[in-house]
């Protein structure tokens, strides 16, 4: 590993500290890199600062003036492998001229935040690892290669996970299996897997996945689902943490909304989210539910 990637991991490791950013920014300064280092130093002092102050508003064009100055060469690696279709991905801040949203896509100094391609992220999943400590990823085409992904090293730094696809190349029950092996994935808080072909299959085996117990948020809207993909879900004990669920545009009736809410495995469950049901009955009429703590409807 390089200098940099140590510097890296040390952040992907410890999101939420500031000193492995620090130490990063001593370690550019002398070598070389004083702006660079100037810049993850502002954003840091950025994130601190909890009241609005006149030193916000300075720090704010400086940092914005840094970003101006080597736009290119701070942001020209990730065009290249986000490439030209960053338009479709919501990454339109990455133009070759600097756009006004790029300075908020920094946190703390660094881009943590990304969308493109699977193939791409594939092909370039080392080059990522050298350029920013990511920690939310948003895949484009990932039927067409979930079982490379299922063994790729760069997971293991992520936190949300999101799969968008519906039209071209969404996620299958074959994919949804390939991903509950994955070893990479223990760190996950986030997973979206709304609009996908996950269907009743897929969604027992991520019931299975050892990395789901970590999982606090899961999409699951649009996926062909019924009563079987709930029941599977309230029987696996490793949806222990999960706190919101989400199931819009599925097929199960109020049996299955019935077992989630009665589940012991969700005892920390407070945001259900379902749409309508097939047979709505009085206890199950609301779209959205609050549970555990909550007050039921």
């Amino acid at each position: 590993m390089t200098h940099e990637e140590v510097f890296l991991q040390a952040i992907r490791e410890a999101p939420a500290e500031d000193a492995p950013r620090l130490i990063f920014a001593d370690w550019l300064e002398e070598h070389g890199q004083a702006d660079r280092a100037e810049f993850i130093r502002i954003q840091c002092r950025l994130a601190r600062l909890t009241q609005a102050v006149p030193e916000q508003v300075l720090l704010r064009v400086r940092a914005e003036g840094l970003l101006r100055e080597h736009w290119d060469e701070w942001i020209g690696p990730l065009r290249a492998i986000v490439g030209p279709w960053r338009d479709r991905y919501g990454e339109r801040w990455l133009g070759e001229e600097y756009h006004p949203d790029a300075l908020r896509r920094f946190q703390r100094g660094f881009v943590e935040a990304l969308a493109l391609d699977a193939t791409n992220f594939l092909r370039h999943a080392e080059q990522l690892k050298r350029l920013l400590p990511l920690r939310e990823l948003r895949l484009w085409g990932a039927g067409r290669c979930a079982d490379q992904l299922a063994r790729e090293p760069e997971l293991a730094g992520l936190a949300v996970l999101s799969f968008t696809d519906y039209y071209d190349a969404p996620l299958t029950a074959r994919d949804a299996a390939a991903l509950a092996t994955s070893p990479y994935l223990h760190g996950l808080a986030a997973l979206y897997l709304g609009r996908n072909s996950l269907g009743d299959d897929g969604v027992e085996a991520l019931t299975r996945a050892p990395w789901l117990a970590r999982v606090n948020v899961l999409d699951l809207s649009d996926n062909g689902l019924s009563d079987r993909a709930l029941h599977a879900l309230a029987a696996s004990p490793c949806v222990v943490n999960l706190r919101k669920l989400f199931l819009q545009n599925n097929y199960f009736t109020s049996a299955g909304i019935a077992a989630l809410r009665d589940s012991p495995h969700l005892r920390f469950l407070t945001h259900l989210e379902h749409g309508p049901i097939i047979h709505p009955n009085p206890v199950s009429s609301r779209n959205i539910f609050l549970l555990g703590g909550g007050e039921r409807s």
